[in-house]
């Protein structure tokens, strides 16, 4: 799972930091293995969870992405409850994500890497599985909005383009004034983009197959959007690390989540890529994130050529959920380590037997 993406020098150590202290932890473990920003959004906590880490009343969640401008524009939209509103998280521009079989990427990254790697990419985020994703290019996303007969934005600001001068304030806008204003380079893109979601969802969202760039499927989409109407923007709580590298805040993002989407908090693990196939962690993260697990580190195993995946619980308490992975992988075996890796709650390091 060598990283395919540039990654800034503060990630960068951070990474070496954590990557050396699993190190420790793995070396013991394979001695003993076989022993078993923006908010106006509310909500409660996201109690009576099941067994695949969402409540009985969770939200149904979509990625939408619309590409064609140098920000990655990306959100998390979650149906209503009947105890809550839709709401949404718009992603922060200077986001730093774990991308599982790639390491820490910038968003802006991120977005370029194809619609599936987006997805497990943001679910793995968020610790909540994007049922659905959408990608639309300018294109697309303008005829979404001209068949809404436009969309009532927030401009944050006032804003020359070519569609004219927009904001500040309340606007009804047009599909070309919407990829006119998401365009603008500069300040204030963030809430802009924002903006354009929140105004999006706001009535009903008329999607045809033609807009879609990449999708699963678009009667899933059209659930969502439709359970959306009317979202509210939820904060997402951010931390800078070293001064240069943005990342989420945890638990508080957590927290986020299960109060409006109604996940409980994931487990995390530790993935390495004990075979050398690529792209392993991407397929393993799609099978274990919708079971509520996160993925907290992603790299190489110490050597390759494990025939075996082995599935190490650090601790007593972690074993059922190791067995759950076992069950979920379909291959490999599950030991236990009572050395508490201080990261995730279990490592796997995956073998030849797992095709994904």
């Amino acid at each position: 799972m060598t990283a395919a993406t540039r990654v800034s020098r503060g990630a960068a150590v951070r990474r070496r930091r954590v990557a050396a202290a699993v190190a420790g932890v793995v070396l013991v473990t394979a001695g003993i293995y076989g022993v078993s920003r923006l908010g106006d959004a509310a909500g409660n906590d996201g109690s009576g969870a099941n067994g695949d880490g969402r409540s009985t009343k969770a939200s149904e969640l979509l990625v939408l992405q619309v590409v064609g401008t140098h920000d990655p524009l990306l959100a998390v939209i979650g149906t209503g409850r009947a105890d809550r509103r839709p709401a949404f998280f718009s992603l922060p521009f200077d986001l730093t994500l774990t991308v599982p079989g790639q390491g820490e990427a910038p968003a802006a990254e991120v977005a370029g890497l194809g619609a599936e790697t987006v997805r497990v990419a943001l679910s793995n985020t968020f610790g909540a599985w994007a049922d659905h994703v959408a990608v639309l290019d300018l294109n697309g996303f303008s005829s979404v909005v001209d068949r809404a007969k436009g969309i009532r934005v927030q401009v944050p600001g006032f804003y020359v383009t070519d569609e004219g001068n927009l904001g500040p304030g309340s606007a009804q806008l047009s599909g070309k004034q919407v990829v006119a204003l998401l365009s603008v380079e500069g300040d204030g893109a963030e809430a802009r983009w924002a903006s354009v979601v929140q105004g999006l969802l706001r009535g009903p969202v008329r999607l045809s197959e033609g807009d879609l760039a990449e999708t699963d499927g678009i009667a899933g989409v059209r659930r969502v959007l439709n359970g959306a109407r009317g979202a509210a923007i939820a904060p997402f709580p951010t931390l800078s690390v070293a001064g240069s590298v943005t990342v989420p805040m945890q638990p508080d993002l957590d927290r986020e989540v299960a109060k409006l989407f109604g996940f409980r908090n994931p487990v995390p693990v530790i993935v390495q890529n004990g075979s050398g196939a690529p792209g392993l962690g991407q397929n393993v993260a799609a099978v274990l994130l919708p079971l509520g697990f996160r993925v907290v580190l992603s790299q190489n195993a110490d050597v390759f050529g494990y025939e075996r995946t082995r599935v190490v619980a650090n601790g007593n308490d972690a074993i059922a959920d190791a067995r759950r992975i076992r069950k979920a992988l379909g291959v490999g075996r599950v030991g236990v380590s009572q050395v508490p890796s201080g990261i995730g709650d279990i490592t796997i390091i995956v073998g030849e037997d797992f095709t994904g």
